[in-house]
């Protein structure tokens, strides 16, 4: 079945640094490009006899059908990217840059000076959602066939002169600012919400699974500082911070941590935390659900 060309995901009169010309061009030319390509090279394949074609001939194809369909996936995620502002973040999509990269400014300013890095040369520069050490990780890639095994791509940043060239000739680093300025925050948060709940859904503890382990409140601090209760006898650690108390806690104990809806601040904490070596899962449904089932609860003035 033949790949179909999908429309952008945003008026392209109303970037701001970015004109209609270059983004029309580039969604026809280059993306609509890559899926023809592909198409094609596919049909070609249905030709080849496995027995009879020449493996140079396999290799050959084979190569071009992974770039053409990367070419596709990674200006689809390029596009999907764009329409905001650049600037409005959910919270819990900064807690996670922020627990990855330090703050949101430091992953910023890496991620255009690898773009700035790219003017001279051609490729990608790609937020990815890492699994295996569960944190996200900024992935450089010099053309369609390079990608992090496992990793989860959630931004692309297009550095080939297709994407800016009509715009700004050979001058990188502005269209890099153009790009950051019109990132939609809220579509990579949603890909990365999607990330999670895809790796995470096996680690989930019930309410009778708790019993016995040591609980880590890790709710975002301004919503554990605004809040009166936690669970009985947990305690409470800042997720931004995981890597500096990860190592605090006990190698031999089973664990489970919880925020507040058991949505994506306990998954991906769970998930960092086993990749150091620990035994941890996330509650279900946080600690709203907890409370909601009649489960043990303390208010934190009187904790001890």
């Amino acid at each position: 079945m033949d790949c179909h060309i999908q429309n952008l995901p945003f008026d392209p009169t109303a970037l701001h640094g970015l004109s209609e010309k270059l983004l029309l061009s580039h969604h026809q030319n280059d993306y609509g490009g890559a899926v023809h390509r592909l198409n094609a090279i596919r049909m070609h394949l249905t030709t080849l006899s496995p027995t009879t074609a020449p493996g140079y001939v396999w290799n050959g194809l084979k190569r071009e059908e992974l770039m053409a369909t990367n070419a596709m996936l990674l200006h689809e995620l390029y596009f999907g990217c764009l329409g905001g502002n650049g600037s409005e973040m959910s919270p819990a999509m900064a807690l996670a840059l922020s627990a990855s990269f330090g703050s949101v400014a430091l992953w910023r300013d890496e991620f255009a000076a690898m773009g700035r890095a790219m003017g001279s040369g051609a490729g990608w520069v790609l937020l990815v959602y890492q699994p295996r050490e569960g944190h996200l990780v900024n992935q450089w890639a010099a053309d369609h066939t390079q990608a992090l095994v496992g990793g989860i791509p959630l931004l692309a940043l297009d550095m080939y002169e297709h994407a800016y060239h009509l715009d700004y000739g050979p001058a990188a680093g502005p269209y890099v600012e153009a790009f950051m300025a019109n990132i939609a925050w809220n579509t990579v948060y949603a890909r990365y919400q999607q990330a999670i709940y895809g790796v995470s859904e096996s680690l989930g503890a019930n309410h009778a699974e708790v019993e016995g382990a040591l609980l880590v409140d890790v709710r975002r601090e301004g919503v554990y500082k605004t809040a009166l209760t936690r669970i009985a006898g947990a305690q409470w650690k800042d997720p931004s911070d995981i890597e500096l108390w990860a190592k605090e806690l006990p190698q031999d104990r089973a664990i489970v941590v919880y925020c507040v809806y058991g949505h994506e601040v306990s998954r991906s904490a769970a998930m960092r935390l086993r990749a150091a070596g620990l035994n941890v899962r996330f509650l279900r449904g946080g600690i709203d659900a907890w409370e909601a089932a009649g489960q043990r609860i303390e208010h934190k003035a009187t904790a001890t």
